[in-house]
């Protein structure tokens, strides 16, 4: 007897799990709460969890109505992680399909924010400031009534802060090392392309020292002059004044003899 019933409780327990099994299963793909139950994790800091599920809804949403988003979604998760390579390649991605999604000029600003947020130091955040500004410029001119404008502005003026502050550190460089052909190559190349930066007086005046140290008085006397005129009340122009009056001075030595 006791066998008998112990036989069937566990012919019950096992036809009963093997249905729920079967009931788990076949339960069917609903993309609206994975989508849903993705984004939570993502918000709630579980990206890689919220990307696995992401990739789903990707790949079985026959419907296309969350699929499409997976994607961009899928970059953010690798963009809260800060693996800003993978992200560019999801939102490229994304991109190359919809070009014209309602989504897209987000992802063209991640895209551009995946080099802006690389930018560290003078000396190595050269080639990121630069990839970023070129992708700022590209979201401008595709999406130009983004809603981003007002930050764009804000990270452009903070690539090309970058940029010319490189081209006056490698400028430095070059005359530390009295290449003065280079520096003066550098400085001049920095005073050109990004005009009004905070570097423009230390560059005008190194702009005059190469020149002066290369023999080149009329150039030196230029660039010195150029110092004196913008920044009239700082103390490189006073030093700039004193070579020019020091140029003069030799003149008249010359003239007399």
């Amino acid at each position: 007897m006791k066998k008998g019933l112990l036989l069937s409780i566990a012919l019950f327990l096992f036809t009963g799990c093997s249905f729920f099994r079967e009931a788990i299963k076949e339960k069917p793909f609903n993309a609206d709460e994975s989508f849903e139950e993705a984004n939570t994790l993502m918000k709630d800091g579980f990206h890689e969890k919220a990307r696995e599920l992401f990739e789903t809804v990707l790949v079985n949403d026959s419907s296309r109505k969350y699929s499409t988003l997976a994607r961009v979604r899928i970059g953010d998760t690798y963009f809260e992680d800060e693996f800003y390579d993978e992200a560019i390649i999801e939102y490229e991605s994304f991109l190359d399909i919809h070009p014209y999604h309602k989504y897209a000029p987000y992802a063209q600003y991640k895209i551009a924010m995946s080099y802006f947020n690389r930018i560290r130091t003078i000396d190595v955040s050269y080639s990121w400031a630069k990839k970023a500004l070129k992708e700022f410029r590209k979201l401008q001119a595709r999406y130009p009534r983004n809603p981003y404008m007002d930050a764009i502005d804000n990270r452009m003026r903070t690539c090309n802060r970058y940029l010319a502050e490189y081209e006056f550190y490698v400028g430095n460089f070059y005359f530390n090392k009295e290449a003065y052909q280079a520096a003066a190559h550098r400085f001049d190349g920095m005073l050109r392309k990004y005009p009004d930066s905070r570097n423009e007086s230390e560059a005008l005046y190194f702009l005059g020292l190469s020149y002066k140290n290369m023999g080149d008085k009329e150039k030196a006397v230029v660039a010195l002059s150029s110092l004196i005129d913008k920044f009239p009340a700082t103390r490189l122009s006073a030093e700039a004044k004193d070579m020019i009056d020091t140029y003069d001075n030799m003149s008249d030595l010359v003239e007399e003899k």
